[in-house]
């Protein structure tokens, strides 16, 4: 009896730090998420041009993959409560300071540091889900959490806007990293252990291949997303159609994430990275054979629905890969990076009436993902099997 009351009070803690952990996500990925209301409200309301609105956003995004590979580092080591107290105090510091001051490279250096900060707290709540028994399940409600944040937050955001101005955007930034200091007592000093043999891992083949994998997949969702408007645009759709296929897609990623997590490895892992790989060719085919509103909106649909499906199982994997527990902090820098270099590989392919060459990316992307974590899963089992004999 004594033994049952423990073990569910162990279940009920083990459930608590999972909670903390998603909160940890949610507050710091809220930063990138919501990146294209912070440079519009810029442009809007400071009077910042577009060009000065890009290299914000640059900063932005720089600094939070920095922050992220740093992270590999320091996430096993440091204290997680005090580490998670000082991101999220960081971004909240920086968000309120910015709220007084608007010259433009003052302001832009604040929302750098603030996103350093936040992708820190980020790094942290994935690591802190990935030690959990069923990290499938967990990755798959914090993408789900993401995404309805982002949704919330845009919805939110242009009211905000008009209501109080670009301070109001911040404080919507601001108010859930300072709540959320008070959680962070409650994480465990550090997460699983780990001995010093395995620390030394991190840079084994699987583990390259599964990074790999996890870049490569998002230079094709960097490029997708970097000119899915301007696709629209060069359909002859109007740009409120555009506005609306875009949420429809964004609210897609929900119930993606959702079946991840409900679903978990009962298939495996490769299986749903397959399949999701093939919606997005799907995707890809869409927007590249065919016009109208109605494909155009169906290709965003599959393709965040299949994103946030397989984000799960990516993530699974490389943590499986993985036996410095390190991996998974170091995915955001994978995302950030992958990302840029998506939109800059198409740059010089496109124009205005031509932009085959995101869709052959998001193609090749797609399938050279999938191709990559086949590898690594492949290599990893030869690897066990090899050691067990």
């Amino acid at each position: 009896m004594q033994a049952t009351v423990e073990s569910s009070s162990t279940g009920h803690q083990h459930a608590a730090v999972a909670a903390i952990g998603l909160a940890l996500v949610v507050i710091g990925g809220s930063m990138f998420n919501i990146l294209p209301l912070l440079t519009a409200g810029a442009a809007d309301k400071l009077g910042f041009t577009a060009p000065q609105a890009g290299v914000m956003s640059s900063i932005l995004t720089v600094a939070s993959g920095l922050s992220a590979l740093l992270a590999g580092f320091w996430v096993r080591s440091l204290s997680w409560p005090r580490t998670a107290a000082a991101a999220l105090a960081g971004m909240c510091l920086c968000l309120v300071i910015a709220l007084g001051v608007h010259r433009y490279w003052a302001f832009a250096l604040m929302q750098g540091a603030a996103a350093f900060f936040a992708s820190a707290a980020f790094s942290l709540g994935m690591t802190i889900i990935s030690d959990g028994h069923e990290s499938t399940r967990s990755f798959g409600a914090a993408i789900s959490a993401q995404a309805a944040y982002q949704i919330a937050a845009l919805w939110a955001g242009p009211w905000l806007l008009r209501l109080s101005g670009l301070n109001g955007v911040l404080a919507l930034l601001a108010l859930p990293a300072a709540l959320g200091i008070l959680l962070s007592p409650f994480l465990p000093a550090h997460g699983r252990p780990i001995s010093l043999a395995a620390r030394r891992g991190l840079l084994r083949p699987p583990t390259l291949l599964a990074f790999t994998g996890f870049a490569i997949f998002f230079v094709g969702a960097g490029a997708y997303w970097t000119y899915i408007e301007l696709m629209g645009q060069a359909q002859g759709i109007s740009s409120r159609a555009i506005a609306d296929c875009v949420a429809l897609s964004v609210a897609a990623g929900i119930p993606g994430g959702l079946l991840a997590s409900t679903q978990r490895r009962r298939l495996g892992t490769l299986p749903p990275l397959a399949l999701a790989g093939c919606l997005m060719l799907i995707a890809a085919l869409l927007l590249g054979m065919t016009r109208g509103v109605f494909a155009f909106g169906a290709a965003g649909i599959l393709y965040y629905f299949a994103w946030c499906y397989s984000l799960a199982y990516q993530l699974t994997l490389v943590n499986a890969v993985d036996a410095t527990g390190r991996a998974v902090a170091l995915t955001g820098a994978c995302a950030f990076f992958g990302s840029a270099a998506g939109a800059a590989l198409v740059a010089p392919f496109v124009s205005p009436r031509d932009f085959q060459a995101v869709v052959w990316l998001v193609a090749i992307a797609a399938g050279l993902s999938v191709g990559m974590y086949a590898l690594a899963s492949l290599i990893q089992e030869r690897g066990v099997t090899a050691g067990a004999r």
